[in-house]
């Protein structure tokens, strides 16, 4: 990778701790209490850092660090319930004093070449801007909702719901780390975080106090069946007195392995006393919890977009997950940044399993689409189909996009229940 003339990548260790969040201060436009920094150092992968350093001394201090990102690395669940290695970008940032240098391209591409040397066939991220990131080939695999119950919603009947055992206790990684790792291995939603690093747990638990706006700390909401942890939900109450109680109950990080476990657990979070709201987000729109409601119309919805996908090397990441149909097909993909995905595929899928290998020299293409396109419809939530619908994808052979859309659509909706 050929550096910007005055500028070095290099590797960040914890002993450049305060530079890093001094940078993610800049990028975020954010200043945090001193006392705090040794807890936000936790979160921050330096095992996997990396940052530029500035050589040009017209342009400040040698060796000064003007831009940072790290990555989180985990299994994430794809269709057919197996897993795919994955590269999870955050805390990107670049001073301002360096913007529109070309810094965040660098990056971007220091971020796929390690990453593809490490064996990790897709990468993730959370978009700050979400314009920025479709540049480099990023797609939203995973649209989400996000729900305002308001108090005690109507849910309709779920046998055996009611049964299910649940906790509420005083939020502690120490205590409940555990309960929320048995929680994530059982989801099989694509999209699924499957296994969490330590730095991912850290942060799912990390409570400032200066972060709080008058919430209280973070609870913790555990429900267990025969088979044990079976939901989770972290969250907070923030009280508020307008003539009567009207507080708000905000889930912060929430899964489920069962729709009965969701059940139980909505039921008792959406019904807490002195409360008047309870906003839960990262539903995927086909989440039990949405098909639970006897009035939709009575919360409030809102859509966003949630977990965008970027396939880092097309055959390991089309060949790790599985197919709703048989299916024989070209297709050209097109990506500007990894050279290697830029040709023709064949994808040979039988009985739900697929091969994929670089087409015959000179063989036709049936479709045609980016890298992004791709990597959208990876997860199996929004489908080829659609995708052409816009525009975005090329059909070159009549019936191919029906072809190929029925044999990549999943079975469920892809969400990501983990921020990073």
């Amino acid at each position: 990778m050929t550096m910007l003339p005055g500028y070095t990548a290099v590797s960040v260790s914890r002993d450049r701790a305060s530079e890093v969040l001094d940078i993610d201060s800049w990028g975020f436009a954010f200043t945090s209490k001193e006392s705090d920094a040794p807890r936000l150092e936790e979160i921050f992968e330096f095992s996997r850092g990396r940052g530029i350093e500035l050589t040009d001394t017209t342009r400040g201090p040698q060796g000064s660090l003007v831009a940072i990102h790290t990555s989180i690395p985990y299994p994430m669940r794809v269709p057919g319930g197996a897993t795919v290695p994955t590269s999870g970008l955050t805390w990107v940032a670049v001073h301002p004093g360096h913007r529109r240098q070309g810094l965040l391209t660098q990056m971007i591409d220091d971020h796929f070449a390690r990453s593809l040397a490490r064996g990790e066939a897709v990468s993730t991220l959370y978009a700050a801007e979400p314009e920025i990131y479709q540049r480099f080939g990023y797609g939203l695999a995973c649209p989400a909702l996000g729900l305002d119950l308001g108090r005690k919603p109507s849910f309709r009947e779920f046998p055996g719901a009611k049964d299910l055992r649940i906790r509420l206790e005083n939020a502690s990684l120490d205590a409940h780390a555990k309960d929320v790792a048995a929680v994530q291995r059982r989801m099989m939603r694509p999209g699924t975080m499957v296994e969490m690093s330590e730095v991912s747990m850290r942060d799912l638990f990390m409570d400032l106090e200066n972060w709080r706006d008058g919430a209280e700390r973070f609870r913790i909401a555990i429900v267990e069946d025969a088979q044990g942890p079976a939901a989770f939900a972290v969250f907070h109450r923030k009280q508020n007195w307008e003539d009567f109680a009207s507080g708000t109950t905000t889930v912060r990080t929430w899964g489920s392995a069962t729709g009965a476990a969701t059940h139980r657990l909505m039921s008792v979070l959406s019904d807490m006393d002195l409360m008047a709201k309870t906003k839960v987000s990262h539903l995927a729109a086909d989440d039990p919890l949405v098909n639970s409601l006897v009035d939709l119309r009575a919360v409030k919805a809102t859509m966003g977009d949630n977990l965008w996908v970027r396939i880092l090397d097309v055959p390991a990441a089309l060949e790790a997950r599985t197919y709703a149909a048989d299916v024989d097909i070209s297709i050209e993909v097109t990506d500007k940044q990894i050279h290697e995905n830029h040709k023709v595929w064949r994808l040979q899928v039988t009985d739900g399993a697929a091969q994929v290998t670089p087409a015959e020299r000179d063989a036709p293409a049936q479709l045609r689409l980016s890298i992004q396109e791709l990597s959208t419809a990876y997860l199996g939530g929004i489908t080829i189909a659609a995708l052409a619908q816009a525009s975005l994808v090329e059909e070159l052979v009549p019936g191919a996009v029906s072809r190929l859309s029925v044999a990549m659509r999943g079975d469920e909706l892809p969400v990501s229940n983990i921020s990073f």
